[in-house]
C-alpha cells in the first residue's frame, strides 16, 4: 500500500519515498507493526490510492482521530524503519555529514568524563533510607 506509505512520507529529491524502499513489506512482516498497519490499511477507503495527496492526507487524519492508538502504533512503525532504512541511512549521513548508524555495537566517540562533574552530586546527604537488601550500600 505504497499510496498510504507515500502520503505519511512523501519523499523529496533527496529522500526516497517508502515505497521506492520496500517498507510495505518491511512493515507487513515486523511482529510489532504489522497489526497496526494491516488494521489501518483495512480502514481506508476504495479508491483511496487514486485520491490526490491532500486528499488521502484527509482521510489519514480523520482515521487518526477515531483511532488514535491504531494509528500511532503505525506512524511509531512507519517512522522507525524509514529512518533505519540503509538507503535512507545513505542520503541522512551525505546531508549531515554524520553517521546515521545504532550507537551500538560500534558506538559514538564521546568526549572524555570530566569527575569535576560528580563532585556536588557526591557532596549531597544521602537521599535514601538503606533496607537490609542493599545491605547499606
Amino acid at each position: 500500500m505504497s499510496s498510504l506509505l507515500d502520503t505519511l512520507i512523501p519523499g523529496d529529491a533527496d529522500f526516497p519515498t517508502p515505497g521506492a524502499v520496500g517498507l510495505h513489506d518491511a512493515l507487513v512482516m515486523h511482529v510489532r507493526f504489522g497489526g497496526p498497519y494491516l488494521q489501518v490499511t483495512s480502514l481506508l477507503p476504495k479508491g483511496f490510492a487514486l485520491l490526490p495527496q491532500e486528499e488521502r492526507a484527509k482521510v489519514l487524519s480523520q482515521i487518526e482521530q477515531k483511532h488514535p492508538l491504531i494509528f500511532n502504533g503505525l506512524i511509531v512503525g512507519v517512522y522507525s524503519l524509514y529512518y533505519t532504512e540503509p538507503k535512507v541511512a545513505i542520503v541522512i549521513e551525505r546531508l549531515t555529514g554524520h553517521t546515521a548508524r545504532p550507537p551500538q555495537p560500534a558506538g559514538h566517540q564521546l568526549v572524555p568524563f570530566d569527575p569535576k562533574f560528580l563532585t556536588i552530586p557526591a557532596a549531597r546527604a544521602q537521599l535514601y533510607r538503606p533496607t537490609p537488601e542493599t545491605d547499606n550500600a
